[in-house]
């Protein structure tokens, strides 16, 4: 007489255990084609409501999603060609001391001051963490979000 939580496999023809049938329907790669760590990574950068940008983590641009490239103002083939210096005001005290505790800490958060294309400077918070990629290379993730709205609310 079977055990109550065998049954017969219709390919294999052999007793399968329930759980491992249960198993199969909850992440088994050889069955459900799950997306990558990097192509889930990529779906949330280029999908998300901020403005993203990658970095090298020496001060270039890698990337930088469409809300990145509104922001200042560049197409995404000109970003890639800019660093920090034509991007942030990065002489200022906030700045610096922001790269100090990011270098740290792996991570900061501070407003700083953007600098877009048409030459407008505007206050920007940014949040940054330091990552590596796939290959051991060292990243920046920099996620930034236009402050100039709120702070001509407030002088309004």
């Amino acid at each position: 007489m079977k055990n109550s939580n065998q049954f017969e496999s219709a390919s294999e023809n052999s007793a399968v255990d329930e759980w491992d049938d249960i198993k199969s329907f909850h992440g088994n790669p050889d069955i459900v084609d799950f997306p990558s760590t990097s192509e889930i990574f990529e779906a949330v950068f280029e999908n998300t409501y901020y403005a993203n940008c990658i970095g090298n983590g020496h001060g270039q641009t890698i990337k930088a999603n469409e809300r990145a490239c509104e922001l200042f103002g560049y197409t995404p083939e000109e970003m890639k060609k800019l660093s920090v210096d034509d991007l942030f005001e990065t002489e200022r005290e906030n700045y610096t001391n922001y790269i100090s505790v990011r270098d740290c800490e792996r991570k900061a958060k501070s407003i700083i001051t953007g600098i877009r294309k048409n030459g407008d400077h505007f206050p920007c918070e940014i949040s940054s963490l330091i990552y590596f990629d796939d290959n051991g290379e060292k990243r920046t993730l920099n996620t930034l979000y236009d402050l100039s709205k709120n702070y001509s609310t407030l002088l309004a």
